[in-house]
This record gives structure tokens, C-alpha cells and sequence, in this order.
């Protein structure tokens, strides 16, 4: 039977506007693959503090791989 290890990452809704984060995550997300991690999941996730309320303020996302 195969066996996973899983990796959760949360992102900031903020940051993905700005351009350096977004090639700082994409090169991330590059490395990751290399190393066998599949993005399996990405959920925004509502705010809970007034300024956010019931707008995305961040995602999370998450990743596994095949056990070795």
C-alpha cells in the first residue's frame, strides 16, 4: 500500500498582488515539484476580522508526495 507525506502551505491573498512574491512563489512551487511534491489542493479561506469579512484574505494549499 502506498504511503504519503503531505505539506501545507498558507498564502497571504495580499501578497499575491505583488509581482517579486508571485516569482518567489512560482520558483517555490518549481523547486517542490522537482523534489515530488503534487499540488493536490488550493481553498481560499474568508477572513474573520472585520476588514476581511466574507472576502478571501488567504489560501491554503496542499501538497503531497509518495513516501520512499
Amino acid at each position: 500500500m502506498k504511503k504519503y507525506e503531505y505539506k501545507l502551505l498558507t498564502i497571504s491573498a495580499f501578497h499575491l498582488n505583488k509581482r517579486d512574491f508571485q516569482a518567489e512563489l512560482e520558483e517555490k512551487f518549481r523547486q517542490w515539484g522537482e523534489e515530488g511534491w503534487e499540488l493536490v489542493k488550493m481553498e481560499p479561506v474568508n477572513g474573520g476580522t472585520w476588514i476581511f469579512w466574507g472576502r478571501t484574505s488567504k489560501f491554503l494549499t496542499v501538497f503531497k508526495r509518495e513516501k520512499i
